[in-house]
């Protein structure tokens, strides 16, 4: 069991999943692109951004190459965690994986053609809006802390309500 079978064979994954898997070692970036079977580019391209999540740091440093290690922190024991959770959730099944997946393929069902996509998305700019029809009600509700309906204001926050 892997993060990489919870959350996809993503290079960040990949490079976790290694380095979890060998944690009293050090390695540089050659050998982590060597040893998950990815390009040296693709590994130094996520490297910093596994630094600056915590998740991995430089333990050392030899003639010009950084070796790299899992942080030993709270988020890299939780994601740890997760692994082995994760494990235990899925060695109660009674069925193999392909069996249980193809099942629930059925539940899901095929693509439907007549679904209606009402969802809104923010664009990159708040001032841009995508449903020019409801623009007073999607500026009223993404400045506003309070869920409006029919005159009536619901304080999220608190328990308290008010009615117009």
């Amino acid at each position: 069991m892997a993060l990489q079978d919870i959350l996809g064979k993503t290079v960040a994954v990949q490079i976790i999943d290694f380095l979890a898997e060998n944690p009293a070692f050090t390695y540089n970036q050659t050998e982590i692109a060597e040893c998950v079977g990815i390009s040296r580019q693709s590994v130094n391209s996520k490297l910093p951004e596994l630094m600056y999540n915590g998740i991995i740091e430089i333990k050392e440093k030899r003639s010009n190459a950084n070796y790299y290690q899992l942080v030993k922190n709270e988020i890299v024991r939780n994601l740890i965690r997760v692994i082995y959770a994760n494990g235990l959730f899925l060695s109660e099944y009674e069925d193999d994986e392909k069996t249980i997946i193809s099942n629930l393929k059925e539940v899901v069902g095929p693509i439907t053609y007549c679904e209606v996509n009402d969802c809104f998305c923010y664009p990159d700019r708040t001032s841009e809006l995508i449903f020019p029809a409801k623009s007073l009600e999607i500026i009223e509700v993404t400045e506003s802390p309070y869920k409006k309906s029919n005159h009536q204001e619901y304080n999220l926050g608190e328990t308290t309500t008010a009615s117009a």
